[in-house]
């Protein structure tokens, strides 16, 4: 059996042992029997945004992309609802509406790029940093695999690929220091020559928006004319990347949106592909213990703070999981996403189903 994990169930382990092993899918596979909850205007924007970054548009007049923009923040508005998430307000529809175009307005000036692939799923075998040549498998011999979804894929004017997370802030912009150890990100840039052999990732790229932005205005944000735009340089995918020299960490921006550029070293992401290997032999191990890690910050956000009451007083919780939790259903797979690819672009990859080499 292939034992799988992916950044959330990674992050879960790390943050609380209790409820990464209530909520794993290689554990318990529980979730909550309430609704998912409010509207989530951070993956909106970022659907949006998958489409303002579509590689096969990418030359088109932004005049004719921005409404397929729009279109596309409403549709994961809709979807979402359709979910189970609650109605959200017109105010913060409008709101992501004036955001995007804002954006549209500034984007170009710091667009350095070309995009190559958004939204790709990836999955790739760990190597065993005591065996060279071998991957890790579980007690029991299953392959562990490692996988996660790359917001965007470029590759710059100097033939080097970088990768790239969109986030919405609320808070403020990360600090520098926090970026340049963003493990998931760093995952990315170590899995993906894994996944896609001969491409080697440069760096990751942070694109931040204010959900708070002062001044976004709808009607005065317009998005850039075609003379605006930087011109593009390449259509496809590559095997062989280029150098690129340069600051380690490179910042522009306003005080709406930042552009974060961080290139990352071999030894970088070698010591990254090392420790996840190490979290994951812990995680598979036959004499792993579970316990609980009680902090405000973890247990505030925390879906299974009733069962682990129950256990921490040496109670029987399996009555509170029966009657308020329910199995995860299986991961829905999103067929025809723009630009996304969710199996191995690798020589001898098996093809989507229904794939033909005729037209």
């Amino acid at each position: 059996m292939v034992y799988r994990i992916d950044a959330s169930d990674r992050a879960a382990f790390k943050r609380c042992r209790r409820e990464w092993d209530l909520s794993s899918r290689n554990r318990h596979n529980l979730e909550p029997e309430s609704p998912p909850g409010p509207f989530d205007l951070r993956r909106a924007v970022h659907d949006a945004l998958a489409v303002y970054y579509f590689p096969g548009m990418w030359e088109w007049d932004r005049a004719i992309v921005q409404p397929l923009v729009h279109q596309a923040l409403d549709r994961s508005v809709r979807a979402q609802v359709d979910a189970g998430a609650d109605e959200p307000e017109p105010e913060s529809i409008d709101r992501g509406h004036a955001l995007l175009d804002a954006y549209a307005g500034w984007a170009p000036s710091v667009d350095y790029f070309t995009p190559i692939r958004i939204d790709t799923d990836f999955e790739v075998n760990i190597p065993n940093p005591a065996a060279p040549g071998l991957n890790l498998v579980t007690q029991d011999e299953g392959e562990i695999r490692y996988g996660d979804r790359v917001d965007l894929l470029v590759i710059d004017s100097d033939d080097a690929y970088w990768v790239v997370q969109h986030r919405l802030v609320t808070d403020g912009w990360a600090d520098k220091e926090a970026l340049q150890l963003d493990e998931r990100t760093i995952a990315w840039a170590w899995a993906w020559p894994h996944f896609y052999l001969g491409m080697q990732i440069t760096g990751t790229v942070y694109n931040e928006i204010r959900a708070d932005a002062a001044g976004v205005d709808a009607h005065a944000a317009q998005a850039p004319r075609p003379s605006e735009r930087l011109p593009a340089r390449h259509r496809r995918m590559y095997a062989r990347s280029g150098t690129v020299s340069g600051e380690r960490l490179h910042a522009e921006g306003t005080e709406d949106f930042r552009r974060t550029r961080i290139r990352r070293g071999e030894a970088e992401l070698a010591a990254a592909g090392a420790n996840l290997a190490a979290e994951v032999s812990i995680a598979t191990s036959a004499d792993l213990e579970i316990f609980p890690s009680p902090e405000p910050s973890v247990c505030a956000r925390c879906s299974y703070r009733s069962p682990c009451l129950l256990l921490n007083q040496g109670a029987d919780a399996s009555h509170e999981l029966s009657q308020s939790y329910r199995q995860r259903p299986p991961e829905a797979v999103m067929e025809g996403r723009l630009g996304g690819v969710t199996w191995s672009m690798n020589r001898g990859a098996a093809p989507p189903p229904n794939w033909s080499r005729n037209p």
